[in-house]
């Protein structure tokens, strides 16, 4: 079922995403999810997407491809990207574990429906990608993989780009699982898909992609490993310009545009954006003056003239942090249009200017799809209320109030309240009028029934003493704070495993139809 998108809570989407996506800040990015620009996007990319670009792109991805058996309709979308009307609409996520986070289907949904509607608009073949984060080097943040209340830990040393990672310690964990759950053959049958996709002398940035290939590549879904020396030659002019002021003059400038607009700014623009790898970890680089510059641990220094030369010789050892990430991304794929959860959307924020000093086109921006997935008997207990699903992400107060209205109509106390303070007040004006010698008493009197009918409205709400409808608050209550908890979203706390084991797979719909789903088990 689609929640409509008025009714996404703040705790879930935050406002400020609510009011770009609706078409304000048009003023920071140009280019919303209403799609209206995407011939602009179009054009830009057929004049500076190159043949050269076409054929780095078509001889990277088919290296990168050439371990798996591919679909026809990936094999299409290949042949399609090698010519002048191919184009990609992509999305991203940290690689993680057998996927990680549920949300991270959502995203690859999301991008597969969208290019197959981008498809259709615009009579070209639009291609789904999904760029793996296989440069970012927070191991902490992946280790952990929670399946069916158990918690498992990845072990291993953690330096470098998860990316590289052997997987080996990933198959431990898969036994273990098989272990605990060796009496459930529903379980046991359920893990069996993931052996060999993880092992000793595998990648995770590999492995990955094996099973995005297992899960999507009927869809065509092509997937990109971004840390490839041809891409990082290609560009090394983004490299170089990072090391002068304007990059950074640009981000700060946008910086400044969003706090004029009471906004935040999510990632604190730094005076270089790049990573360097050595001693086998990632580095970040800092520019000390407009000539010096050294890795954040200060293992590496260079003066300007150095540092050129290095990425003019080497510029596989330079990589873009989140910020410049969007603008690598843009001149090494023809992409028409960036699917980001609501996080991404707010930093993308900050890019566009960066993105197009880097030479690259901006593209649409458009936010992903969000589900929720609701254990067997959830259905029954919602449908027992007197509105409709997607109300439930209303807050807890205006169900309550709906609830009372339905059960006690115009009788409800805060209704009654209200009206009678207004009917006082008009009172406590006439008197005044005519100088009535006891207005004070009067009012002070007035004012004590009020009081003494709040205090007992309140806890009738909190209560219910009024009998059969004390159970109903109860169960509202507990409903708002588990399964519609904004604080703590399920598909952030459940994992994707666990939810094609508890669905037997994922339905099939059409993101572009909401923003907000949610299935029942």
């Amino acid at each position: 079922m689609s929640v409509a998108f008025s009714h996404i809570p703040n705790g879930l989407l935050n406002p400020d995403v609510k009011q770009f996506l609706e078409g304000n800040y048009s003023e920071l990015y140009p280019r919303t999810f209403d799609y209206q620009g995407v011939g602009a996007v179009i054009s830009h990319y057929q004049t500076h997407f190159d043949e050269n670009y076409r054929d780095v792109l078509s001889r990277v991805l088919k290296a990168q491809h050439k371990a798996l058996k591919l679909s026809p309709k990936q094999q299409s979308n290949l042949k399609a990207l090698s010519t002048s009307e191919g184009f990609s609409v992509t999305t991203g996520q940290q690689i993680h574990p057998f996927l990680g986070p549920a949300f991270v289907w959502a995203k690859v949904k999301s991008v597969i429906d969208r290019a197959a509607a981008l498809s259709q608009q615009t009579h070209k073949t639009i291609v789904p990608i999904f760029w793996m984060a296989t440069e970012d080097h927070d191991f902490d943040e992946i280790k952990s993989i929670p399946f069916l209340g158990k918690q498992y830990q990845w072990e291993r040393p953690a330096k470098g780009p998860v990316g590289e990672f052997d997987t080996q310690g990933i198959a431990e964990v898969l036994q273990q699982m098989q272990a605990d759950f060796q009496h459930d053959e529903r379980v046991i049958d359920f893990l069996k898909q993931f052996e060999g996709i993880y092992g000793a002398g595998i990648s995770l940035s590999n492995a990955t992609r094996l099973l995005l290939h297992n899960l999507f590549g009927s869809d065509g879904l092509l997937i990109v490993d971004p840390n490839e020396v041809e891409w990082k030659q290609l560009t090394s002019d983004i490299w170089l310009r990072e090391l002068g002021e304007e990059p950074y003059q640009v981000l700060q400038l946008q910086a400044q545009q969003m706090k004029s607009l009471g906004l935040k700014i999510p990632i604190t623009p730094r005076q270089t954006s790049m990573f360097y790898y050595g001693n086998n970890d990632r580095l970040r680089i800092d520019r000390l003056n407009a000539n010096t510059f050294q890795t954040a641990n200060g293992a590496f220094n260079w003066d300007l003239s150095t540092l050129q030369q290095e990425i003019q010789q080497a510029p596989e050892r330079f990589s873009a942090n989140a910020l410049l990430r969007p603008a690598y991304q843009q001149r090494i794929l023809p992409n028409l249009v960036y699917i980001g959860g609501p996080a991404e959307c707010l930093y993308w924020l900050q890019v566009p200017q960066l993105i197009a000093i880097h030479g690259g086109a901006i593209p649409i921006l458009d936010l992903r799809l969000m589900m929720h997935l609701n254990a067997p008997g959830i259905d029954k207990k919602l449908d027992a209320f007197p509105w409709t699903k997607d109300r439930w992400f209303e807050s807890e107060s205006l169900l309550l109030e709906h609830l009372m209205s339905h059960e006690y109509g115009n009788l409800a106390l805060n209704v009654q309240i209200p009206l009678l303070r207004t009917q006082f007040e008009q009172i406590w004006e006439s008197l005044y009028q005519i100088k009535h010698p006891q207005l004070k008493e009067i009012k002070k009197e007035h004012q004590a029934i009020l009081k003494a009918l709040q205090q007992t409205a309140d806890a009738f709400m909190e209560s219910g003493f009024e009998g059969h409808i004390a159970p109903k608050i109860k169960q509202l209550r507990n409903l708002k704070t588990t399964v519609f908890n904004e604080s703590a979203p399920q598909e952030r706390r459940l994992f994707w495993m666990e939810w094609a084991f508890k669905l037997g797979g994922f339905p099939q719909m059409d993101s572009t139809q909401g923003r907000y789903v949610w299935i029942s088990a």
